[in-house]
């Protein structure tokens, strides 16, 4: 989450969100950069816990502080991209956002200059999965995860948390990811999966292990302009994952009949996640939730979104 053209804050975006009381301090334990813009950071308690101290629902976020915390600092919000099963520590991937101050300090070189830290967190946020007040979504078997760009972090908890839960226990016997990113340079659609933010992971969730994900990941690859939105439905390439798990591939930004496609004629077996810029969540929200023919006319309970800044 970075400042928006209205120079809003996380704070002020998030203020009609949940929020713990309680503040957290932990210790930056390693940095990993996986791209020239994207590094990931992983927090952990300072001392042993018998049990964590933290806890959190998937797709949740953090309120961050960093030194010297002033009192009249505004903390920075960061998605944790790691399951409650990987606690006790958080894994966030941090764009560099010169512009956003806590941005900027966890984007300080060298990044061994910010080990063992410490910084202060506070969970909150309520695009998790399964949702707080699970009575507010009606029963699903299906479950549609929507990503735009970082949009794909709170997805990549949600991803996680369904993967360690033994198949009898999951709510969603089918899982679709349809992943829209860009690739100027056009390096993923040559093969190159490790360019594109947690693909890799996410594909190994879906590996053929009798235990792994059942449904299908497909991505959606624009460049560095402004592509017209289409609805046409392109030739599709596949490219494989580290693991050789197949991912088709169409150059172009997703579309509604993109995800009327994966839903099928099951409307009221599913649920619906999305995650990305304003533009894209508002418009993708609105087509599901409009009236037919011009939406698809999922009841609003089936729809659940977050926009990333």
């Amino acid at each position: 989450m970075t400042t928006t053209k209205t120079k809003t804050t996380h704070i002020d975006r998030t203020a009609h969100e949940p929020r713990d009381n309680s503040l957290h301090e932990l210790l930056i334990t390693s940095i990993t950069p996986i791209s020239p813009t994207i590094r990931i950071v992983r927090l952990s308690p300072s001392q042993p816990q018998p049990q964590p101290s933290i806890h959190f629902f998937p797709g949740q976020w953090l309120d961050l502080y960093h030194p010297p915390f002033p009192p009249s600092q505004k903390p920075g919000g960061f998605t944790i991209t790691s399951p409650p099963s990987a606690l006790p520590y958080l894994e966030l991937a941090i764009q560099s956002s010169p512009t956003n101050p806590p941005a900027a300090y966890l984007w300080q070189e060298p990044p061994s200059s910010l080990l063992n830290t410490t910084v202060r967190v506070r969970i909150g946020g309520s695009f998790i999965y399964p949702p707080l007040q699970s009575s507010s979504l009606l029963p699903f078997k299906k479950v549609l995860f929507v990503a735009g760009g970082l949009g794909i972090n709170p997805i990549m908890s949600m991803l996680s948390h369904i993967a360690t839960l033994p198949p009898s226990e999951r709510r969603a016997k089918e899982v679709a990811v349809l992943y829209g990113m860009k690739d100027p340079n056009g390096k993923i659609q040559a093969g190159d999966t490790s360019q594109a933010l947690f693909l890799d992971r996410i594909a190994g969730l879906f590996a053929g292990d009798e235990d792994g994900l059942k449904g299908t990941v497909k991505l959606f690859l624009t460049g560095s302009g402004q592509e017209e939105h289409t609805e046409s439905l392109d030739s599709e390439k596949v490219i494989q994952s580290a693991q050789g798990v197949q991912l088709p591939l169409v150059k172009r930004r997703m579309a509604l009949p993109d995800l009327a496609g994966v839903i099928g004629e099951e409307k009221d077996e599913v649920a619906v996640y999305i995650c990305g810029v304003p533009s894209m969540t508002d418009e993708l929200v609105e087509e599901l939730t409009s009236p037919s023919p011009k939406g698809l006319c999922l009841n609003e309970r089936r729809v659940l979104h977050e926009k990333w800044w």
